[in-house]
């Protein structure tokens, strides 16, 4: 048998066959094994010594390798720990197959890394059986391995998509809690000057003072419905903490409800409080103190009731029923106390009930009520109840009212000891020093004359539009003078615009002031919007201005074209300024908040936050450069521009677009977190990390540290 022809041409029945490579320098025992093999249904391939077995494996990769040991040159033992040696063979099962029968042959065997060991001569049906044995175990590990892999691949992906979701939910907190800010300070501004003029109305001037208090009431409301949403981000973020003390709830709720007395007579409702108790206890009853944060817990009342006076009808009653129960239950080991509030309003439907805590969910409940509510106050209350411990459900029926009950825990054994405020301990109680002071303000009802006469009397008002920091620059370029003045007159009560007449003066103009924000047109003579794009956004010194295209050129590709190039954002004509200044404002926020986030790495690593390649590279030069010389005390602004070949005005608004400092503040700010890196690690005193990051003078020096970090170097020795 030509066992050349046999290694080159393997059975084609038997392709799907494992692949068995013989390793023997007998041609007999080559024969005799290939043949019980291949009559078994296995593929072979055979080599009469090691060189050639290594060749093979070069080539082929075997599921399973039967190997001689006594074998010229290099013997079975040799070539099998080579093998267990190579990353492309080291799985591959080795069986030995030899005349050598000594126990210490058996050992150094296995020692070499083989799986098994036959003596010859052999038993066919063991052979055979050893074989299958180890190749389905070759191949239940292999599926395990995949498995495992796989498993991996999925906990890899669960990992990143987890990150990434609280990744998201910390964005989503943050975006709540600066949208909720930055919607409050123009509110202030629109109540305050509101609350005023009502102020000064002439008494007899009745219409005048209507419409200005109902501007004033919806004013109220949007701060009011923006304070709910600061709120629940608060709630989401894990950031609110109970402040919980001992308070009697029946003077608390008590205090509650009279706040919500003239509103509900202003609408001809009945406001009644009661008191029960599950075995008619009074004392206890008179004596109900339990632990609760009472800011938290009156704006849940405040939404409850709010909700009650809403959706009730003129002559409709609303009873708040406080009832203690000492008993005991899985939620409530201490007992409860249960607070109602029952209304006679229009109730809700049975099949929307299970969905009145749901966000932003608004009940089908008449065309009336319909656009009453924002659906933020009910789930903020339920939060704020769990938040407690506590819990609270709604029980309705049309036609015959609703019912919203609360119940919180006795004792404090829920609590932990974080979430307690012992007596005599201060806490910013705010509007809450009074029972039903905070209600009012939730409320949102009309403030009597006397009230809005008092507050802001003597307060100056701020003028719109004036900042006491200095405004971002946008570089408005567009070659028609007309549209350049429309679009320099929306911006500039927030903004200082520049202009410049076509692409080439816009690149020029860019690069002399560096500005925070660029509007371009595209089609403009000699250098378009996208050219300038292009030219600014590979230019190191500009790379890092959003871009935004201003155009009437509209089709999707053009868009595409747009973006494509670097651009930020396309807005197409004709615009609405309004669209405009939000979407301007928008890239701004983004660009403060990539300031953030390289503010916050740039502690001497590489920086991991995205951005452009050309602003990476700047970034880990600039950390190169400032590390470098970290220790030099006159290592400053004007050495830094010098090894950055960057001029002064270039250099300084650039590192404060890209991390909302100035170079001086910049290079402090690092010298400052590498002493915090070395005094954490038991450098040295306070005065050798203070030399070795660069300050020459310790008092300085502990001044800054304590400026940025509120501690005292010393505190880490």
């Amino acid at each position: 048998m030509d066992f050349l022809k046999m290694e080159k041409n393997i059975d084609k029945n038997h392709q799907e066959k494992s692949l068995i490579l013989i390793v023997d320098d007998s041609p007999k025992n080559l024969q005799v094994m290939a043949s019980i093999l291949t009559n078994a249904g296995y593929r072979i391939t055979i080599a009469k010594n090691a060189a050639r077995a290594l060749q093979i494996l070069d080539n082929v990769a075997p599921d399973l390798i039967l190997l001689d040991v006594i074998m010229p040159e290099m013997d079975g033992f040799e070539l099998c720990r080579r093998l267990k040696t190579s990353e492309t063979t080291r799985e591959i099962p080795v069986i030995f197959l030899t005349i050598k029968t000594e126990s210490e042959d058996i050992v150094k065997g296995f020692q070499s890394g083989g799986v098994d060991y036959i003596t010859k001569p052999f038993n066919k049906t063991e052979l055979l059986a050893r074989v299958q044995n180890h190749l389905e175990l070759k191949r239940s590990k292999e599926e395990l391995k995949k498995r495992s892999k796989e498993i991996e691949e999925k906990n890899r992906k669960l990992e990143e998509q987890s990150e990434k979701l609280k990744e998201m939910d910390k964005i989503k907190s943050r975006f709540f809690a600066n949208i909720s800010h930055e919607f409050r300070t123009p509110l202030t501004l629109i109540l305050g000057p509101l609350e005023q003029i009502i102020a000064a109305c002439a008494d007899n001037d009745e219409e005048k003072k209507r419409k200005l208090t109902l501007m004033h009431r919806n004013a109220e409301r949007l701060l009011r419905l923006i304070n709910q949403l600061l709120e629940l981000s608060k709630l989401d973020s894990g950031k609110m903490k109970l402040q919980a003390r001992k308070t009697n709830i029946i003077s608390f709720v008590k205090g509650v409800v009279a706040s919500f007395q003239p509103p509900a007579r202003q609408k001809e409702l009945e406001l009644v409080f009661l008191t029960e108790h599950e075995n008619d206890h009074k004392a206890i009853l008179e004596n109900m103190n339990i632990y609760i944060d009472p800011l938290k817990m009156e704006d849940v009342m405040a939404n409850i009731l709010v909700n009650a006076i809403k959706f009730t009808p003129p002559g409709g009653k609303i009873e708040v029923i406080v009832k203690g129960n000492p008993g005991t239950e899985a939620h409530f080991p201490a007992g409860w106390v249960e607070i109602s509030v029952c209304d006679t309003g229009p109730g809700i439907p049975l099949e929307q009930l299970n969905h009145i805590f749901n966000r932003f969910y608004q009940a089908d409940i008449t065309d009336e009520y319909q656009q009453e509510g924002s659906g933020i106050g009910l789930i903020l209350a339920k939060e704020l109840v769990e938040l407690h411990h506590g819990t609270i459900e709604a029980r309705s029926r049309v036609g015959e009212g609703s019912a919203f009950i609360i119940r919180l825990p006795l004792g404090r054994a829920h609590l932990a000891p974080g979430e307690i405020v012992e007596p005599g301990v201060t806490v910013n109680m705010n509007a809450a020093a009074s029972p039903g002071s905070r209600s009012r303000e939730i409320a949102g009802f009309e403030m009597e004359k006397t009230e809005i006469n008092n507050k802001y009397k003597s307060e100056p008002l701020l003028e719109p539009g004036i900042q006491s920091d200095e405004t971002n620059i946008i570089l408005v370029v567009e070659d028609s003078p007309d549209m350049r003045g429309y679009i320099r007159k929306a911006l500039e009560p927030g903004y200082t615009v520049m202009t410049a007449s076509d692409g080439r003066e816009g690149i020029q103009k860019a690069q002399e002031i560096i500005p925070d924000l660029i509007i371009s047109d595209i089609m403009m003579p000699e250098v378009d919007g996208l050219e300038l794009c292009r030219q600014l956004k590979n230019d190191v010194k500009t790379c890092h201005i959003p871009i935004v295209l201003l155009t009437a050129k509209a089709a999707e590709e053009n868009i595409i074209q747009g973006l494509e190039t670097g651009a930020d954002d396309y807005i197409t004509k004709p615009f609405n300024t309004k669209l405009l200044i939000a979407r301007i404002k928008n890239l701004i926020d983004i660009r403060r908040q990539l300031q953030n986030n390289i503010n916050r790495e740039m502690t001497l690593r590489p920086v991991k936050t995205s951005v452009s390649k050309i602003d990476g590279k700047f970034l880990r030069d600039l950390q190169i450069v400032i590390k470098s010389n970290i220790s030099d005390p006159e290592f400053n602004v004007e050495e830094l521009c010098k090894k950055l070949n960057m001029g002064n005005t270039t250099l300084y608004r650039k590192i404060l677009a890209l991390c909302g400092q100035t170079p001086t503040e910049f290079i402090r700010s690092c010298r400052l977190k590498r002493a915090l890196q070395l005094l954490k690690s038991g450098y040295g005193s306070v005065t050798e990390v203070a030399f070795e990051v660069g300050f020459s003078s310790r008092a300085y020096f502990t001044k800054c540290f304590r400026e940025k970090f509120q501690q005292l170097p010393s505190d880490f020795n």
